[in-house]
């Protein structure tokens, strides 16, 4: 009976093993075989995917960057941001009254041309311009070519307008103008006033109107820069970019009158400064 027993206890021993046996054979044979195998077409579908998001992104940044700019001052400043498909992807104000115009407008992603023909027909800025205001309009751009192309489509676009002065810029100039808080447009104005009287400060004119530094800079130049609004201003290539002077639209100034008339900021260094500041200046 014992003898029985201990067979039948061994025989329950050797069907576990062969159990563990079959586990392990299946395993390796069945089970595995059973793996998805990799395929070159998922492979080739990964990467396409991939490279669809980077030329998305990549041309989100293409888009939304900035590679000219144009400064717009009157009294509220303001500068827009150009892409190179001609869109504006930025507008900045750069005064109170800036921050205000640059919120009232709806120009984002509108062609430059037409943003500024918008800007021009704003009840606030034909306000400016009727009450003998004047307007600087200022381009930078790193680009020569693109740079005098956008130039020669600003002035069309403002031939109409007597008033309203052209003028050429480059960047290095431009980020100078915002390291002191300034527009582009403004600072160069500054800069000219400053030459006349060293004494002026960037917080001097942040908030003054283009007309109200044109007419320091008049009395701190005797008076001989540039004159009123009724008369025809020239456009101003001092900053050596490559744009053309004599292009045939450039902001209401008429070829031949450049010995007549000449810009606000020439040669005003050449002049003695004035009696004292105005505007609440301090004497």
């Amino acid at each position: 009976m014992n003898k029985q027993w201990q067979e039948a206890f061994d025989q329950i021993h050797a069907e576990d093993q062969l159990k563990d046996h079959t586990m392990e054979y299946l395993s390796r044979k069945v089970y595995r075989s059973r793996r998805p195998r990799f395929s070159p077409l998922r492979g080739i579908a990964a990467a396409a995917a991939c490279l669809a998001v980077l030329f998305l992104a990549g041309g989100s940044w293409l888009y939304f960057t900035p590679e000219a700019y144009i400064s717009i001052d009157i009294n509220p400043s303001l500068e827009l941001g150009i892409n190179r498909f001609d869109r504006v992807v930025s507008v900045e104000g750069w005064n109170e009254d800036g921050d205000d115009l640059a919120d009232s407008l709806d120009i984002k992603y509108m062609d430059y041309t037409d943003a500024i023909e918008t800007l021009l027909s704003d009840q606030v800025v034909e306000d400016y311009l009727s009450q003998n205001g004047l307007m600087d309009l200022t381009v930078a751009c790193e680009n020569t070519s693109r740079h005098d192309e956008i130039l020669e489509n600003v002035e069309s676009c403002t031939s109409e307008h007597t008033n309203i002065r052209c003028h050429s810029g480059d960047m290095e100039e431009m980020h100078e103008a915002h390291n002191e808080g300034l527009s582009f447009g403004k600072y160069r104005a500054y800069l000219k006033l400053k030459e006349l009287e060293p004494s002026f400060t960037a917080d001097d004119v942040r908030d003054l109107s283009m007309r109200e530094i044109q007419d320091l800079i008049e009395e701190y130049s005797d008076g001989s820069s540039w004159k009123s609004s009724e008369d025809s201003p020239s456009r101003d290539d001092s900053s050596g970019t490559g744009a053309s002077s004599d292009t045939d639209t450039s902001c209401g100034y008429e070829e031949g009158d450049e010995d007549t008339y000449k810009s606000g900021y020439e040669n005003a260094s050449e002049h003695e400064p004035g009696n004292g500041y105005r505007h609440g200046h301090h004497e």
